[in-house]
């Protein structure tokens, strides 16, 4: 499953950069034309460059909630509640170990 979800975002990724190169290559050869200047150039590919890593960030959050999504559907616990439990399961056991009746129950199982 992870192997999955690491291949579709890298075919994604792939995709995004090959359109760059793409783009970078139209705006050049249209600055070298003359048909555009190279301050506009600049500026299209700054602000292509930023859209670009918005959205990369937008897949790369999104992909982070799907597969938090796919892991609490397969009734995984989180980290967090894991150590909730945990600090639960902690303070029980020292009640426990410090209740006198526990001590002479334990005593008259042996």
């Amino acid at each position: 499953m992870n192997d999955l979800i690491k291949k579709s975002f890298f075919i994604g990724l792939g995709a995004t950069l090959a359109s760059k190169e793409k783009a970078d290559k139209f705006l050049s050869d249209l600055s070298k034309s003359g048909s555009a200047a190279a301050e506009e150039v600049k500026s299209f590919l700054d602000a292509l460059n930023d859209k670009g890593k918005t959205k990369k960030e937008q897949w790369q959050n999104d992909i982070r909630e799907d597969i938090k999504d796919t892991i609490r559907d397969l009734g995984f616990v989180t980290s967090e509640e894991y150590n909730k439990l945990k600090e639960k399961l902690e303070a029980l056991e020292a009640k426990l170990s410090n209740d006198p009746n526990e001590a002479s129950e334990q005593e008259t199982e042996k």
